[in-house]
């Protein structure tokens, strides 16, 4: 157990936000979860009644249970602020505290002033249980929950505490509290700071999620709740991830880069289809019995979509680089979030070039051409592999924006023109996306411009005339002992050729080639 544990924070982060939640996932990650206890008699706490809980200390791993006294220093409709009283008397939290984190979780917050945590996850994402203690109202334990090896732990949510004490120590070794609750660091900043109560938002989602479903994979789980974050109105600060969006959505490691990815991919589900326009797509993936990508499909179908997961990828890493509204209806950007700017894989102003490179499953990534005129693309992934390719082009003068598909053959391999390029569009952008389950795979890439801007200052360029333009129908009328090849080196049969660039080889030597562009 300690091997996961340690596995699970393989990479540490500066960044603030650290959930302990997925420590309690992966401690048992095959034991069925027995059926729901018997409700209890409801047994509310009264303002500044005292009572002896368990909790987890974190300081070593797998965490260990102890017990402390918590007072209840404030009470709402729907939660209760219970304070361990050691950290009480060193002044950590006092009255103005408990009774901001009563009124930010129950009646306003920073996105909207009549509406709290509450509204904001139980709208979107659904009820929390009410397994265990026949009491509707969320515990929120405030202690010092301490460090590991340097990361800290800004809260958590087990599902113990939603059996009776024996059956949580019979089946995991842990004593339950017997009621809904979410265990939260009061150090080092106040935890009546809004950031602090989003991590109260966040950690709640996991309840409610575990609701509907209790063995949904983290990366959904860890999404949605840093979208409750967002729906209160103080999310996670942006960065990681968009310096390297090679980064397997679904994977999860930890690192800070993963709950930014997970957090942009849930809030642009919920602005391109969820909650912005109308829907409980949400929590209808929430609600669903699938898990994963498979749950993602569901949640679509069951509000009555035609989206799937795997086109709405393509949608999202094209928007991460364009992230603009005001282009195609807005379907390429973020409505409510400044998302900086993604970082490019690779920037090419030299011609021609060729590269190659591999790529994360359920990831994309961004290849940026400047200079010259007239892009001839090549993209070739292995063989075996299922990529998506998209060639974004942008008038930085003008501000217009060209979007296009490279049509993949059988073997992964697809050509392309932009004739505007550098006149038009100033940058073009190779978009490859790997739709591979199998994981990480090989592509490679080949561009050249015409014109004198690129080729003169390549060190790679030959002394070589311009291709000769050709329509693909008229290929039949070269005649002579040549062979046509791509690029990258392939014979290409004529009968079937695409639109790029091609050479016309004498025989089976290179010396003497010809470049063409054929076209359509």
């Amino acid at each position: 157990m300690l091997v996961v544990v340690l596995l699970l924070f393989g990479q540490t982060s500066s960044a603030p936000m650290n959930c302990a939640t997925p420590i309690f996932d992966r401690l048992f990650p095959n034991v069925a979860l027995p059926m729901p206890e018997t409700k209890r008699s409801a047994n509310p706490p009264a303002l500044g009644e005292k009572r002896l809980v368990w909790l987890q200390n974190m300081t070593v791993m797998p965490p260990r249970q102890y017990q402390a006294e918590m007072t209840c220093r404030a009470r709402g409709l729907h939660c209760y602020v219970m304070v361990d009283d050691s950290v009480w008397n060193a002044g950590l939290v006092d009255s103005a505290d408990a009774a901001r984190i009563v009124e930010r979780f129950e009646n306003s917050s920073p996105r909207d002033p009549w509406h709290g945590v509450w509204y904001h996850n139980t709208t979107n994402l659904g009820m929390p249980p009410d397994a265990i203690d026949n009491d509707s109202a969320v515990y929120l334990f405030y202690y010092n929950i301490g460090t590991y090896h340097g990361i800290a732990f800004d809260g958590f949510w087990q599902y113990f505490d939603e059996y009776y004490d024996s059956t949580a120590m019979r089946m995991w070794g842990y004593h339950s509290n017997e009621v809904e609750c979410v265990y939260l660091d009061c150090y080092p900043n106040s935890p009546s700071e809004d950031y602090r109560i989003a991590i109260a938002a966040h950690e709640f989602g996991h309840m409610i999620q575990w609701n509907y479903d209790q063995a949904e994979e983290t990366w959904v789980q860890e999404g949605f709740c840093e979208l409750a974050m967002w729906l209160f109105g103080a999310p996670d600060r942006i960065s990681g991830f968009p310096s390297n969006s090679d980064n397997d959505l679904t994977a999860w490691s930890g690192s800070w880069a993963d709950y930014i990815k997970t957090y942009l991919w849930s809030l642009f589900l919920y602005e391109q289809y969820g909650g912005r326009v109308g829907t409980e797509l949400i929590h209808n993936i929430i609600a669903s019995p699938e898990r994963g990508l498979a749950g993602v499909d569901a949640g679509f179908e069951a509000t009555g979509l035609s989206e799937r997961f795997e086109g709405v990828l393509d949608q999202w890493v094209v928007a991460c680089r364009i992230n603009d509204t005001s282009f195609a209806g807005g379907k390429y950007g973020y409505f409510g979030e400044r998302v900086p700017y993604f970082a490019t894989t690779a920037y090419h102003v030299s011609y021609p070039v060729a590269r190659s490179a591999d790529l994360a499953r359920w990831a994309g990534e961004h290849v940026l051409f400047g200079r010259g005129r007239t892009l001839e693309l090549e993209f070739d992934g292995e063989d075996f592999g299922n990529f998506h390719v998209f060639v974004f082009g942008e008038d930085t003068i003008n501000g217009r924006i060209l979007l296009d598909t490279v049509e993949l053959d059988s073997v992964q391999h697809g050509t392309t023109l932009v004739p505007g390029f550098d006149t038009a569009y100033q940058l073009v952008y190779l978009i490859p996306v790997n739709h591979n389950p199998a994981g990480r795979i090989g592509y490679s890439y080949q561009a050249s411009v015409t014109g004198a801007i690129a080729e003169q200052c390549s060190v790679a360029s030959e002394s070589r005339p311009a291709p000769t333009v050709v329509r693909a129908r008229d290929l039949w009328r070269i005649s002579g002992n040549v062979n046509l090849v791509s690029v990258s080196g392939r014979l290409v049969e004529r009968a079937s050729v695409s639109a790029g660039v091609y050479f016309l080889v004498p025989g089976v030597h290179v010396n003497g080639r010809r470049r063409l562009l054929v076209v359509r």
